[in-house]
């Protein structure tokens, strides 16, 4: 028996779950904020992100040192967020939807 069906059925089925990976992973509106803002310049201090961030339209409620960053708890669009800054790059280093 030849392995050639079984090995296209294989490469089908690991394109189809590749596809579908991404939307069953994540909740609506993650990949929307994240993809805005992955690797983003936001600044390097607390009034700099603040201004940066209001500027793309998100409110900014608090912002605090965690883990060696500058975390941002935001609302933009109804939803909210929590935005991890490196501030020796001044850039995004992860976005976190909220319930």
């Amino acid at each position: 028996m030849s392995s050639t069906p079984r090995l296209r059925a294989l490469i089908a089925g690991t394109a189809l779950v590749a596809a579908l990976g991404t939307a069953l992973v994540f909740p609506p509106g993650f990949a929307a904020a994240s993809s805005e803002l992955d690797g983003a310049s936001v600044g390097k201090t607390a009034d700099q992100i603040t201004a940066s961030l209001t500027a793309k339209g998100y409110q900014v409620r608090k912002i605090k040192p965690e883990d060696g960053m500058l975390e941002a708890y935001v609302l933009k669009d109804g939803k909210r967020y929590e935005i991890y800054v490196d501030t020796a790059t001044g850039t995004v280093a992860k976005v976190k939807a909220k319930d």
